[in-house]
């Protein structure tokens, strides 16, 4: 029966009819879809909580990631320290001095000791300070401890005693082990036009694994200025002696922060507070806690500290005359006095006390005081130093200086273990699990060289006196050369003055080519060598780096002077050589030159001296190069010497390019006889043009490479 639409309501009930009568089949139906739908939500289920899971992981692994990243870009982080400690660690002074008694002749040999047979701890997460009067040996211990001190370059120093990290003895004196303690010396030694900011982060740069992204080194560096309350002078030139720059309090703190940017777990300073007002020594007192709660050890040396910075210390070592008066924890400071007759009085600075009574008694009176007892304290022997007993002992000596141990100890690099580390950021531990992981390397010689070279250009950038003296006197020199040799090189050469006057004004280009390069470059090593000795022995980069990045920039100045002197003199003498092969012997020339003068300057130190030296680079080769006198003039024993200078071989290719040519000396044979004359007395054409240029090469490296050889050796005996 069909229904029309209009019944609506039947078709409801019909509808509603069918459904009741196949009641049965639906309900079939359903159970049957509710079984199916509870094995799907069981899987959805499953499927759910292994996501929820997985998010849930992938949120701790965020949160870790986030906490690793924070803690890298903090400078105050946790890190895993080390405990040092020594043990009789002694200094003795020997000199032979006129004897009084007998004739002058006669020597007796005078001993003062410094250091006498001086123990004591440094012990993790505590901030221990050396004090004592002047003369008491305080910068002593802390240059021996960081192996800053030693017999290679003082002779007559004898130093023995036994210095233990994490109870593992060491050999402070060792290269590795001084590379990795971070060490503020008295004397600030910064590059004078670099700003805090830039020294600050340069050392994070070349310290820190190169796995730190350029991010964390901002943000580390930052931290550092404010915490050290450098930001006001974050882009000011740190300056110098001729360089107007910070004060002196800002330059001390901002050879703290280039230390402590590298999250460091030793780190000595000698008198940080020198030199800085009451409220800046607190502030940096406070920032030196900070780092020995992360975790460091840290021991500075300082004279009369504040009350309120002698109360933040957590140990103290005090030296009265070489010997330990008192060592242990400040708060035991009072009941140790008085014990012994010197109560500190009431409301009175603890530090002027102790320094009163190390000052007005004798050695004997203390002693008697009971204040050099030979009981070892008790935080000593809780610092679980290795005796190694039944061991035979050995030592680490060199020269007169001794470093005693166990002969497991006295190992080429100074460490016991090779995994052994002092530097914080060697071993990353994860702050959950506790296990390490072997630390990512540093930067590449690559790295090093481009920061060097970068910093060498800011020096030239903003020190523009003295490459502005360097054009001027290229210039100068170039125009009076000019003005007096006008056009000589297009007259008439049949004229033998003409001849000689052309030869004249070449000799002086060649001899201007010699001392406007070589003498900066004599006086740079001595003057830089203060800030490349710290900067070395604090593992910023290799001599190698240091080396080719001077090289490069002397490379670049030198060429432009060498460019200035060449275009100025080719165009007033009207030469007729060619100009790229006239600069480039002029180059050439003031390279070598430049590589004689630094290997000199390599091997001294005082530039005084290297002022005095500048003849030895001069003087020779204008003797003996054929200028002054024909070479077969010069007695046959002495002729070989011509051969070792670079103004030989440069004389030779430019008198060639000048005159050697059949059209340079005009068709007249009167000027053609000349030429072959001066080529022939000069003993110019002796040798082929090509093998001049390989044995100018071969000086220059020559002279690089003797000098690198001495930089290095320099480098590791002065460290």
């Amino acid at each position: 029966m069909q229904i029309s639409p209009s019944r609506s309501t039947g078709s409801r009930i019909q509808y509603q009819s069918d459904s009741y009568n196949n009641n049965d089949n639906h309900n079939k139906k359903n159970n049957n879809e509710n079984s199916d739908n509870n094995v799907i939500g069981r899987k959805i289920g499953m499927i759910s909580s292994k996501s929820s899971s997985r998010g849930k992981n992938k949120l701790e692994t965020s949160k870790t990631y986030c906490k690793i990243s924070k803690q890298q870009d903090d400078p105050f982080s946790a890190r895993e320290g080390k405990t040092l400690s020594w043990k009789n660690v002694s200094m003795t002074l020997q000199s032979k001095l006129s004897s009084a008694s007998s004739s002058p002749d006669s020597k007796a040999t005078s001993r003062n000791v410094i250091l006498n047979d001086v123990e004591g701890v440094v012990p993790r997460n505590e901030l221990t300070a050396i004090m004592g009067p002047s003369g008491a040996g305080k910068s002593t211990l802390l240059q021996i401890l960081s192996g800053r001190i030693g017999s290679n370059n003082n002779k007559g120093i004898r130093i023995a005693g036994n210095v233990y990290l994490d109870g593992v003895l060491v050999n402070p004196q060792s290269t590795r082990v001084r590379k990795r303690i971070a060490y503020v010396a008295q004397d600030d030694s910064l590059q004078v036009t670099s700003t805090p900011q830039e020294a600050i982060r340069f050392s994070a740069k070349l310290r820190l694994p190169k796995s730190t992204k350029e991010k964390q080194l901002d943000n580390l560096t930052s931290q550092i200025l404010t915490e050290l309350g450098l930001d006001s002078c974050a882009d000011t030139m740190i300056g110098g002696a001729l360089i107007k720059g910070i004060s002196g309090g800002e330059r001390k703190r901002t050879s703290v922060g280039i230390e402590l940017v590298v999250k460091p777990s030793v780190i000595f300073l000698d008198e940080p507070t020198s030199g800085l007002d009451s409220y800046s020594a607190k502030k940096l007192c406070q920032v030196l806690k900070k780092v020995s709660v992360a975790g460091s050890s840290v021991l500075l040396t300082i004279h009369q500290p504040s009350s309120e910075i002698f109360n933040g210390f957590d140990r103290l070592i005090l030296l009265s005359k070489g010997n330990v008066m008192y060592q242990g924890s400040v708060s035991n400071l009072h009941s140790y006095f008085e014990n012994r007759g010197y109560p500190i009085p009431t409301n009175y600075n603890p530090a002027d006390w102790i320094m009163s009574i190390a000052q007005e008694n004798s050695i004997q009176t203390l002693g008697e005081k009971g204040f050099f007892s030979e009981e070892v304290p008790a935080d000593i022997e809780s610092s679980n130093i290795e005796h190694n007993n039944g061991i035979d002992t050995g030592s680490v000596s060199s020269n007169n200086t001794e470093y005693t141990g166990s002969k497991s100890s006295a190992s080429g690099d100074g460490i016991k273990n090779d995994s052994f580390s002092l530097r914080s950021h060697s071993v990353r531990k994860d702050q959950n699990t506790g296990t390490g992981s072997s630390s990512v390397g540093g930067v590449g010689v690559c790295t090093e060289i481009s920061m060097l070279l970068q910093r060498e250009f800011n020096y030239l950038y903003r020190d523009t006196k003295q490459l502005a003296a360097r054009a001027g006197l290229s210039i100068v020199m170039s125009l009076l050369i000019g003005s007096v040799y006008w056009k000589v090189g297009s007259s008439d050469l049949s004229d033998f003055g003409r001849l000689q006057s052309l030869f004249g004004a070449l000799t002086l280009i060649l001899m201007h080519s010699i001392m406007g390069p070589a003498l900066p470059a004599l006086l740079a090593f001595p003057v830089e060598r203060p800030v490349f000795l710290r900067e070395y022995s604090t593992d910023h980069y290799s001599v190698f780096s240091y080396f080719i990045s001077r090289l490069l920039a002397e490379a670049i100045v030198t060429g432009f002077q060498n460019y200035l002197t060449c275009q100025i003199t080719y165009l007033m003498l009207d030469m007729r050589s060619n100009f790229f092969v006239f600069f480039s012997i002029s180059y050439a020339l003031g390279m070598t030159s430049t590589a004689m003068a630094v290997a000199i300057g390599s091997s001294i130190e005082d530039p005084k001296l290297g002022t005095e030296l500048a003849p030895l680079v001069f003087v020779p080769q204008l003797i003996l190069s054929g200028f002054f006198v024909a070479p077969s003039f010069i007695p046959s024993w002495l002729r070989w010497a011509r051969y070792t200078f670079g103004l030989t071989y440069s004389l030779n290719l430019l008198l060639m390019s000048e005159f050697g040519q059949q059209s340079a000396c005009g068709e007249n044979e009167p000027a053609q006889f000349f030429c072959e004359m001066l080529l022939k007395n000069t003993e110019a054409e002796e040798i082929s043009p090509l093998m001049n240029w390989i044995l100018l090469v071969v000086l220059f490296c020559f002279f690089r490479l003797m000098a690198l050889l001495i930089l290095k050796g320099k480098a590791k005996k002065y460290m």
